[in-house]
């Protein structure tokens, strides 16, 4: 075996275990976002939580599970000279760099959503041949009545969620939109199939219920 041949499995090895590692900080984050609703509310409960309320909570769980993997990294949040409207933060280690991007989802139109692929471009524009890239978003949304609303899981995801029936019992009626995001990014920055998720972190007071009318939305890539 080559040289280069060693060279290509080491990266595909420590490609999965960043992809593992972030898997697990996404799961445990979901618990941060409930203290973080707890803490801030009613404004979350009003507007959903803020840009930097979410990317730098996120950051913090990603740096502790890279922590306890060994890992030293250090986190900076990306300046530029435009103003941009989701905060883009920067946790790089020797190895590889993973880009977080915090988008919440006020509303659900159109032009918010284009506003979240700008800022991929952004971060897609820092990306260098001597470092792996790690693309991780993360964003929220509190549903409306709107028909663009009732779209995001969908379009976040590239299909209608299969619990489509547990968000009409909660007097959601989920809608199909025209694009959707894992497909706009794959084909625009020619990203491999990412992974995209819906989750649930908020129950109702007193019961294990789920609230269904909060979503967090999370999603990973890897850059190159």
């Amino acid at each position: 075996m080559s040289s280069g041949q060693i060279g290509c499995i080491v990266l595909w090895g420590l490609s999965f275990l960043v992809s593992d590692l972030l898997s697990v900080s996404i799961h445990q984050f979901q618990a941060d976002c409930l203290q973080l609703c707890e803490q801030h509310y009613p404004t979350v409960h009003n507007r959903g939580m803020r840009e930097n309320h979410l990317g730098k909570a996120l950051c913090r769980r990603v740096l502790s599970t890279l922590q306890q993997a060994d890992f030293e990294a250090a986190l900076q949040q990306y300046h530029d000279d435009d103003n941009l409207a989701q905060p883009i933060f920067k946790i790089e280690t020797t190895g590889f760099i993973i880009w977080v991007i915090a988008h919440r989802l006020v509303s659900a139109n159109l032009a918010c959503r284009d506003a979240l692929i700008q800022s991929v471009n952004t971060a897609y524009r820092q990306t260098c041949q001597d470092k792996q890239h790690h693309l991780l978003i993360v964003s929220d949304h509190w549903f409306d009545r709107s028909r663009a609303s009732k779209e995001v899981p969908a379009w976040w995801l590239g299909q209608v969620p299969e619990n489509i029936d547990d968000y009409l019992a909660d007097g959601i009626r989920l809608q199909e939109p025209t694009q959707v995001l894992p497909e706009c990014l794959q084909q625009t920055y020619r990203l491999p199939e990412g992974i995209h998720q819906v989750h649930h972190p908020l129950k109702r007071h007193g019961s294990d219920k789920i609230v269904h009318k909060y979503i967090l939305l999370t999603a990973y890539y890897r850059m190159q």
